[in-house]
């Protein structure tokens, strides 16, 4: 009787041939979990950028519907290189968008974008030191607060430079070069700070050891790393590095900015990645964007709000070394160290209620209807011919690339959904009220 093959690997060794169903299965469960969150909080009207996450489905919605590829909402250069971040895999996304026309696409595809980093994890963690330890690295960053932070960011494809940058890692680990090109790739589809992402990979691996990397790993990541920004630089009008290390800012010297920087330092060494300066190599790598960071005035640190996707910038990095230099305690304490640190360390995302009541209001709206909204409620509108933010109504200063008429006004919308204090409403005699809640007010131009 010929003896069946395992389903499933033993996690007691190398997983030589992993089992892909496994993968699949911890980047599905765990896409679908935090998809679901993502989902639950645009739907509650409490995404973590209400603003932004309109500006992404104007511009899906407009490219999947025959327009250009542009969102006039973000007030930036329009076209689709000529946006000031270039974001190549939007073209999976207005396809997948044009089957089903909804916002929780997006949503849904980038939770799983960021999930999908545990299979690169999980790999690397199985060249280090077999299946036990790649499963409990796995977990460990599944639980882990940043992660979860990125993974229901509403929309952000920067998300994908977490899964390729560890790709990346995983290959250079076992000196793949086909792995390598391929996970680059995936990065670069993200946005373009990923071209100097993988050049300070290919200085890391060149001069401090990482696994059976080789000088010529270290080559091919440079030169992708210099076609990528040579392309991006010769075909895009302007740039912007949210953390861009080559133009260093003066340090913030808000008080409060440090001290929860500092609580969020402390957090992560109670996590237990700190394991990571067993192996160097990625940390080594990350100086530059752990400069950028510390010298820009955003709130990175926070898990919530509109800065939570910046954790895509430094987490591939800690990720890889927490993976291989866990491995570095003996008889296998570190990994589970990891994932109970990880687990208790930062708090775990969850479902957040914003203003429910306000749906009231929104599902008034006609679908084809000119708005106008808030920062609460805008996202809630996407998905139209036109949307405005009410605070871009009257704006003096005319952005230098605008080429249509300017100011934007109430001439341009014929719904309006706002604070009930907004200033705008000195504006707004002949307007009619349609609906009110305690804090906000829906209304119409009269016909």
């Amino acid at each position: 009787m010929v003896a069946q093959p395992h389903i499933w690997p033993s996690l007691r060794a190398h997983i030589e041939h992993p089992a892909r169903g496994l993968l699949v299965a911890l980047v599905v469960v765990t896409t679908a979990i935090f998809a679901w969150i993502n989902v639950q909080n645009a739907a509650a009207l409490a995404p973590q950028w209400s603003q932004d996450l309109a500006f992404f489905h104007q511009l899906v919605h407009s490219a999947a519907t025959g327009g250009p590829w542009a969102s006039p909402l973000i007030l930036e250069p329009q076209g689709f290189l000529d946006m000031v971040h270039t974001h190549f895999v939007l073209g999976a996304v207005v396809a997948a968008y044009k089957v089903i026309p909804e916002q929780s696409v997006l949503l849904i595809m980038h939770s799983l974008f960021a999930c999908l980093t545990i299979w690169p994890a999980f790999r690397l963690g199985d060249s280090v030191a077999g299946g036990r330890h790649a499963m409990l690295c796995a977990l460990a960053l599944i639980v882990f607060g940043p992660f979860q932070g990125v993974a229901t960011a509403d929309f952000r494809p920067v998300a994908l430079f977490m899964p390729g940058l560890v790709g990346v890692w995983a290959s250079a680990w076992r000196s793949d070069w086909k792995g390598i090109l391929l996970w680059s790739a995936v990065a670069l589809i993200g946005r373009q700070e990923a071209a100097y992402l993988l050049g300070c990979i290919g200085l890391a691996i060149l001069f401090v050891p990482w696994g059976r990397a080789r000088r010529r790993d270290a080559i091919i990541l440079g030169t992708i790393a210099l076609c990528a920004w040579l392309f991006f630089a010769s075909n895009k009008p302007s740039m912007f590095f949210h953390i861009n290390p080559l133009a260093p800012q003066a340090w913030p010297e808000s008080p409060e900015l440090w001290t929860n920087r500092l609580a969020f330092g402390g957090a992560f060494l109670l996590s237990g990645w700190w394991l990571g300066l067993l192996a160097p190599a990625p940390l080594i790598a990350m100086l530059p964007v752990l400069w950028g960071l510390l010298s820009t005035g955003r709130e990175w640190h926070l898990l919530t709000g509109p800065g939570a996707h910046h954790h895509a910038f430094w987490l591939p990095f800690v990720i890889a070394a927490g993976v291989a230099g866990s491995a570095r305690i003996p008889k296998g304490v570190g990994p589970v160290l990891l994932f109970v640190a990880s687990a208790f360390a930062f708090p775990w995302t969850t479902v957040t209620q914003g203003k429910p009541e306000l749906k009231v209001l929104v599902e008034q709206v006609p679908h084809t209807a000119k708005v106008a909204a808030d920062y609460d409620t805008i996202h809630a509108l996407a998905g139209r011919d036109t949307l405005w933010n009410i605070d871009q109504l009257y704006m003096d200063d005319k952005p230098w690339h605008w080429k249509g008429t300017w100011p934007i006004t109430i001439e341009d919308v014929d719904w309006i959904l706002m604070p009930t204090n907004h200033s705008l409403g000195s504006r707004l005699g002949d307007w009619r009220i349609v609906d009110a809640t305690e804090s906000h007010v829906l209304l119409r131009r009269r016909l």
